[in-house]
């Protein structure tokens, strides 16, 4: 088992109540132990090449211990990692930056949109945006990543504009609505039609271009980034879109339980033991899901396409290849006309 993505959800319990959760309604809430948090990582230390650790939840920064045990316990792993956390940055701290700064952790911070958007998704906007200002003052660089939906897609032009004002943002991920926990109910939020989608990339673009020509360090979207890095080595590799599609990655719940990745986690279908007893063959169960079908062949995007997210694949059934190939073709002409 050589596990090269390995999330461990430090906790269940979260103090925002997102929309469109794919944890859907937790009613156990869980901090992860020590003690399984210790034998997770004993999973990746026999490894010789790189891995990435993600800290998430639930909502990490509730139990900051915890990140500090991770981090530690990574750095005095033989093995090189990269880490990363996922916070809602309501709970940020100079205490927790400093934390960051001294193990070299990236932060990505979730954001929907302008205030008034990402306060009917999420909540406690105020608080989000006084968590990022202590990253701002902090000399600390952060990504956002964007839940993107009917709900925010026609917004994503003001969220650029509202990261302009942030000399420390980084760049912006774009991550297609999944259709599980409060997501699959479809009675708040459901995911963008591909005429919504198409426009309000095109109008992101457009202000993300206007914003870089003035910025000194550039904001990247991570998709295009993502699309010129595969165009670019074109035939010179097989491209996978994650560790999950190659059975390398692994999701740990607080209680120890193993799945193949965060958005497969507590669903029975893909459980793969537990870090006590690891069920490797499991782990690999959505290396059956790829973004493929009888249009690829007439696509501009096909041989140059990086993926789709193989969890979302299984959630969102019809919905995620007409949303994905849309978001791909939209960026391939931006790229296309520069």
């Amino acid at each position: 088992m050589n596990i090269r993505y390995l999330i461990l959800s430090l906790t269940t319990r979260c103090n925002l109540a997102c929309a469109y959760c794919y944890n859907g309604e937790v009613r156990e809430f869980m901090d992860m132990s020590e003690a399984v948090l210790d034998k997770a990582l004993d999973l990746v230390e026999p490894g010789n090449d790189p891995f990435h650790l993600q800290l998430t939840g639930g909502e990490p920064t509730l139990v900051p211990a915890l990140i500090e045990h991770a981090v530690r316990r990574a750095r005095g792993l033989t093995r090189p990692c990269t880490i990363g956390i996922q916070t809602n940055a309501t709970r940020v701290t100079p205490d927790l930056v400093k934390l960051f700064k001294r193990f070299d952790v990236r932060v990505g911070v979730s954001l929907d949109g302008p205030p008034s958007i990402h306060q009917a998704l999420r909540g406690q906007v105020a608080k989000t945006l006084s968590g990022l200002r202590i990253l701002e003052n902090h000399n600390f660089p952060f990504r956002v990543t964007t839940v993107v939906s009917q709900s925010n897609v026609g917004h994503l032009d003001q969220l650029v504009y509202m990261l302009a004002g942030f000399a420390q943002a980084r760049g912006i991920g774009l991550d297609l609505l999944v259709r599980k926990g409060r997501g699959g109910r479809g009675d708040t939020v459901e995911p963008a039609d591909v005429p919504s989608l198409r426009s309000g990339v095109r109008s992101m673009l457009w202000v993300l271009k206007a914003i870089n020509d003035r910025r000194m360090t550039p904001l990247q979207l991570r998709e295009l980034e993502l699309l010129k890095k595969v165009s670019a080595a074109r035939g010179q590799e097989q491209r996978f879109f994650c560790y999950a599609c190659r059975g390398e990655s692994a999701a740990v719940h607080p209680d120890g339980r193993l799945f193949p990745c965060g958005q497969t986690l507590v669903d029975a279908r893909f459980a793969a033991g537990d870090v006590w007893k690891p069920d490797p063959e499991r782990l690999k169960l959505l290396s059956a899901y790829r973004l493929a079908n009888e249009q690829c062949n007439r696509c501009p995007v096909n041989g140059r396409c990086p993926g789709e997210c193989p969890s979302r694949l299984h959630y969102n059934q019809a919905d995620a290849p007409a949303l994905a190939c849309e978001l791909y073709r939209t960026l391939w002409r931006e790229i296309e006309e520069q």
